[in-house]
Order: C-alpha cells, then structure tokens, then sequence
C-alpha cells in the first residue's frame, strides 16, 4: 500500500507498468493536460502567423514537459519508448487518467513526433 492520498489509475494494475503520481506530480500534470485540451480544441485553426504544425508542434513540447513532472513517469515513458511504439501505446494506456487524456487529445503527427523526441533521448 502506497502513502495516503497516492493517486493510482483508475484500474488495478498488476503487471507493475502503472506510475504511481504524488498529489503535486498529478496538479501538474493536471495543468498541463489542460493546457494542451486548451490548445488542440481552442480554435478551428492556428492563430495568424502560425503554421498549424508549429500549434501541434506546442502541444507535444507541453507533453514532454507533463512527463518531466513525475521523474518516474518521464523515466518509464523513455524506457517503454525504447521497446518501441507498441509497448510504449501499451504503457500508455495504463498511466492515470489526466496522462492518458492528454496523450490522446494529440493529433497522430504529434504523438509521432513526441513518440521520436523519447526515443532520441534514449539514444541520446
């Protein structure tokens, strides 16, 4: 049993890939997954003077920042990232729910690039 007050998935887990987040990890993460809700659903399309792939391209930086909130999430995205785009989806859709939203509200070409971004850190 975690600390008091852990937040966990909402699904129990058993194979050990769910990150547990603190409370303070999950407020973050939380902002920041409202922040990219904000951005991918705000408007029909990018402000003027903004390409539309550098309104994605945000959206994916404040991801990678939403994963640096939890070391050990930002950690086991990395890894996973490693084993390839399978295992990483896998793993995605066993983190908490604020993560997984966030993650989903991302275009295809953003996850892609995102996706790229962790495996270049592993190789980095």
């Amino acid at each position: 049993a975690g600390p008091v007050g852990a937040i966990t998935a909402t699904a129990p887990v058993t194979d050990g890939e769910t990150v547990e987040l603190t409370p303070a990890e999950l407020s973050a993460i939380r902002q920041i997954a409202d922040e990219i809700k904000q951005e991918t659903t705000q408007n029909d399309g990018p402000a003027p003077g903004v390409s539309a792939f550098s309104a994605k391209g945000e959206a994916g930086k404040k991801f990678i920042e939403l994963l640096k909130k939890s070391p050990g999430l930002f950690k086991s995205a990395v890894s996973k990232a490693k084993e390839g785009r399978d295992a990483f989806n896998k793993w995605m859709g066993k983190q908490n729910v604020a993560v997984r939203g966030a993650w989903w509200l991302l275009s295809g070409g953003v996850q892609t690039w995102v996706f790229d971004e962790l495996v270049k850190m592993v190789q980095g």
